[in-house]
């Protein structure tokens, strides 16, 4: 079983991306953070094998998070998950170093983007 962590503001986003994660038998949500500053030590301690992460929160954002994220740790694994999906936005997460991007509220090729990172 993979491990998540999810990094969204919104308590409702959370509990939806967790509902459909604990649907499968191949995902497991072991910790949540509602900003990019909670995140950090959440990844050090737990070392998921994926994060799902908001752009717009509070305190540090989806992009400085991504950034640090993937300086302290470079083998982290990240998903961007933002209503703001338009192209520039898109390729700035991947190339901060985010292995993949969902537009909320579209979670349907959810687990199979994950799979993809993963298992592929």
């Amino acid at each position: 079983m993979y491990t998540v962590v999810l990094v969204d503001d919104s308590w409702f986003i959370r509990q939806w991306l967790k509902q459909i994660l604990e649907q499968t038998d191949r995902y497991q949500v072991i910790a949540e953070s509602s900003n990019g500053r909670e995140a950090l030590p959440i990844y050090k301690k737990h070392h998921p094998d994926i994060v799902i992460m908001d752009l717009i929160m509070d305190d540090l954002d989806g992009f400085q998070t991504l950034s640090l994220m993937k300086r302290l740790f470079p083998d982290a694994k990240v998903i961007m998950c933002s209503s703001l999906a338009q192209p520039h936005i898109i390729q700035r997460c991947l190339d901060l170093g985010a292995k993949d991007f969902i537009e909320k509220p579209y979670f349907e090729d959810l687990t199979r983007k994950l799979d993809k990172v993963l298992i592929d």
